[in-house]
């Protein structure tokens, strides 16, 4: 249930600037609520990806990590390019589909991530933009080039080891520039913009492995909750995104947050009972509220977050019935999530 609600603050998240521009955003308390969902995500995945990486080789490790993330990701690609496009595009069919602009939205199918669509949303709030929360799909690739190094190199199992790799990428993004030495590629590389959640799910990893000594405290997580909603109504949102090392300074208090959410038995709904939907709800959100902001005259975020929870939701059903959980069973021979799902279903046919 964690991630769906962290699927669905993202949501949220988006509905302000796809509302009212890119300029838009939360404010006041609001404000640290929402720098908060992103790298809580990757602290989450951290934290859950390390505990399948200790039973896996390198690769098994890469070939369940390609399995999980792609195939969703081409199918939403090609629903994209071949319904949302042609829908909502001004240009003709041909024009459409002749441009190297939709060429090169295929390559989001292998992390190279392109936002636009010919003629698609110019008129909208946030011009052009098919799919803008696609930005986390390379650092959640460099997530997993990290992790897998770390099975490489045999130190997946030492937390100290984890601590460093953390430390070495953080120090690399917020100095890199006056560190002596650094290759250039490496700098490019973690200077892209969400490099900085690349440390954030290294967070989640080293935490997964002290995680018996990580005390479960409802003050402290009420006290960490509170921090959180301080810092937006205390600091700019220029610090955040200009100031690296402030960022990473927040993180013990995300991490703490999500842990104790993941550790606390949440109330459970019922249309989300029987499938991981997160996926699918980051994969489908942000196009269909750009579609429903084309084709209404909604510009009021409640109401465009009311108005893109059913067909967002349905979407992610079908995404993980049709595409997501046929190719978990792939997995099944050496992944755990895919023997508990098999042993799940098994139960409920007997």
């Amino acid at each position: 249930m964690l991630r769906v609600g962290l699927a669905l603050a993202v949501i949220l998240r988006h509905c302000f600037p796809i509302s009212y521009g890119m300029e838009a955003v939360i404010g006041g308390i609001g404000w640290g609520a929402a720098m908060a969902i992103v790298p809580m995500f990757f602290i989450l995945s951290g934290f859950l990806v390390t505990g399948s990486a200790l039973r896996l080789t390198l690769g098994k490790f890469v070939l369940s990590r390609v399995l999980r993330i792609v195939p969703a990701l081409v199918v939403d690609t090609l629903v994209t390019i071949l319904l949302i496009g042609p829908l909502f595009t001004n240009r003709t069919l041909a024009d459409y589909f002749a441009s190297p602009v939709t060429h090169s939205y295929l390559l989001n199918m292998v992390g190279e991530i392109h936002y636009f669509l010919p003629g698609v949303f110019e008129r909208n709030p946030v011009s052009g933009v098919v799919n803008g929360a696609l930005w986390t799909i390379p650092p959640e690739l460099g997530c997993y080039v990290a992790m897998a190094m770390l099975i490489a190199l045999g130190w997946v199992r030492d937390w100290r080891l984890v601590t460093g790799l953390l430390g070495a990428v953080a120090a690399i993004i917020v100095f890199g520039g006056q560190i002596g030495g650094v290759p250039p590629v490496v700098l490019k590389v973690l200077n892209y913009p969400g490099a900085m959640l690349v440390p954030y799910f290294l967070l989640g990893s080293a935490l997964f492995l002290k995680r018996h000594r990580i005390p479960y405290s409802p003050p402290l997580f009420g006290m960490c909750v509170a921090m959180i909603l301080a810092t937006g109504a205390i600091v700019p949102k220029a610090v955040f995104s200009e100031v690296p090392a402030v960022t990473f300074l927040a993180a013990p208090v995300y991490a703490y947050v999500t842990l104790f959410l993941g550790a606390t038995r949440l109330p459970a709904l019922p249309l989300f009972a029987r499938g991981d939907y997160s996926y699918g709800m980051y994969l489908y959100g942000f196009p269909i509220q750009q579609a429903i902001v084309a084709s209404t005259s909604v510009r009021n975020p409640l109401i465009l977050l009311i108005l893109t929870i059913v067909p967002v939701v349905g979407l992610a059903m079908l995404s993980w019935h049709l595409v997501e959980k046929p190719t978990l069973r792939l997995r099944k021979g050496f992944s755990m999530s895919a023997r508990i799902e098999a042993e799940r279903q098994k139960a409920e046919r007997s």
